[in-house]
């Protein structure tokens, strides 16, 4: 049975109208599941995931006069690079809200300016970046909302890793941690679902270059996946997360511990969803981004 949902949205101060179906992937065809969808946190990309989605993919704002504006996807799925460069006129532009194409409107904010990432308007790859010093987007959510009360999850991205050390995506609350460094100094991609240190916990991953990388916490153990190949199924043996914070991209939702990374696709979901399913996830997503 299909239900459609017509509902408003108010996020951030833009206010869209969005009819949708969410009882189906129709861009992610293989998982057509109404379950998935039951367990969705967000939805991230710079490609509409979804057809019946009809609500913008990022809002920008333009560096020679502050002006925003929302982008939706072009004729190609993917946000609308002519629109972009059109009203952005040579000028650099920055992300202020990348927004959850989910029902759920968690959005990822960055309201002060000097904070907010520069997005690169590209046909292939559209794509923003941190600097590692203070540039960050936020999803006000706590990650116990996020993932089954801090202990089960998966994160799909595609992201550009660097050499740098700090947090790519996740939240910190003193020794409580479920994030990810893409990369560590060391050259290998970290993910602690919990508490430190839990091993096998990290892999080694080439830096500057475009990976998907997938992270999943099961009740048991701790996955993680580069490319459709997984690189370690771990037990999971030392504390949960225990505290609480918000959901950080580029930095640990505590506003500290800056990365570099760039991103164009990040969509978490609050279970270890079944193994087909990240398989078909990872898939569409190494196809559509031609990795």
């Amino acid at each position: 049975m299909k239900y459609l949902f017509l509902f408003l949205v108010l996020c951030s101060n833009s206010i869209y109208g969005q009819i949708a179906n969410y009882n189906q992937f129709p861009t992610l065809t293989h998982v057509r599941n109404d379950s998935i969808l039951d367990s969705i946190s967000f939805a991230f990309s710079m490609r509409q995931l979804y057809d019946d989605y009809q609500g913008p993919i990022i809002r920008l704002r333009r560096a020679s006069d502050n002006t925003e504006k929302d982008f939706c996807a072009g004729p190609t799925g993917i946000v609308d690079q002519d629109s972009i460069n059109i009203w952005r006129s040579g000028s650099n532009v920055f992300v202020s809200i990348w927004y959850d194409q989910s029902p759920l409107c968690r959005n990822a904010i960055q309201t002060t300016l000097a904070f907010q990432p520069q997005f690169i308007p590209n046909d292939t790859l559209p794509y923003f970046f941190g600097n590692g010093i203070n540039t960050r987007l936020t999803v006000f959510t706590d990650i116990n909302l996020l993932t089954n009360a801090g202990v089960n999850g998966t994160v799909f991205s595609v992201v550009y890793s660097t050499g740098n050390n700090n947090i790519s995506w996740g939240a910190n609350a003193g020794g409580n941690r479920w994030y990810t460094h893409l990369n560590w100094t060391n050259g290998r991609a970290y993910f602690d679902p919990g508490r430190c240190c839990n091993n096998p916990r990290s892999f080694i991953n080439p830096i500057n270059t475009w990976s998907t990388i997938t992270c999943v916490r099961t009740t048991t153990n701790t996955i993680m996946r580069r490319n459709n190949i997984q690189q370690f199924n771990s037990p999971y043996t030392i504390a949960n997360y225990g505290g609480t914070g918000n959901f950080g991209i580029l930095h640990n939702g505590a506003n500290s511990g800056f990365a570099t990374n760039r991103f164009v696709e990040l969509i978490m979901y609050k279970y270890d969803i079944a193994p087909s399913k990240v398989n078909g996830i990872e898939q569409d997503q190494i196809s559509f981004w031609n990795l």
